[in-house]
């Protein structure tokens, strides 16, 4: 006898699921080796892609407040992390930028973050693209209902139909398997091109 039908939940309810996921993976394989949490990680990844930038624009970003924001510069400060520099084009700004240790830091952190990536796009396979863009499109509309600018890099729409394409919600394939089904696409095709009328 089958389950009966959960009530609908919303896609905040997801993403705050899926934000939790995260949060456990990356706090367990970070901090161990690194001693950074995701949290951090992530802040550092935003100073040193796109740094150095003012405390007001991170807000933009990612939706911090002002004094989260100084929080986190502040325990970067106090780690020899970051800096603050004055802003070339605004004398009442400051530009917060990471030192040579905080980079050093990052960076270490950043081999343990890829290796722990690789599962996670093994397990997406092919999909992983796909899914990246669609999070881009969900990431730009809570962008646009809370008012904050758009994110500072983007990923390329996938242009074309996507209604030929195939889904597999089981397992991910092993090679084998993924060869075998190839093969098996391949005289498909190669059937139809015989069949089609010259």
């Amino acid at each position: 006898m089958s389950a009966p039908p959960s009530p609908p939940m919303s896609v905040l309810f997801d993403l705050w699921l899926v934000n939790r996921l995260l949060s456990d993976a990356l706090d367990g394989v970070l901090s161990e080796a690194s001693g950074l949490t995701g949290e951090e990680f992530g802040f550092y990844s935003l100073l040193r892609r796109f740094g150095p930038v003012p405390a007001g624009q991170i807000t933009r970003w990612t939706a911090m407040r002002p004094t989260t924001v100084s929080t986190w510069v502040r325990r970067l400060q106090q780690r020899g992390h970051a800096e603050q520099r004055p802003h070339p084009a605004d004398g009442r700004s400051r530009l917060i930028a990471l030192t040579a240790a905080g980079e050093q830091a990052h960076a270490a952190a950043a081999e343990t973050f890829v290796a722990a990536t690789r599962a996670l796009s093994a397990a997406l396979g092919p999909e992983e693209q796909r899914q990246r863009v669609s999070l881009q499109r969900l990431d730009a509309a809570l962008r646009e209902v809370g008012g904050l600018d758009p994110r500072p890099y983007g990923l390329a729409e996938q242009h074309g139909s996507t209604d030929n394409q195939l889904t597999y919600p089981g397992r991910p394939l092993d090679r084998g398997e993924e060869e075998t089904v190839r093969a098996y696409i391949d005289f498909i095709r190669s059937r139809a091109r015989q069949e089609a009328p010259r």
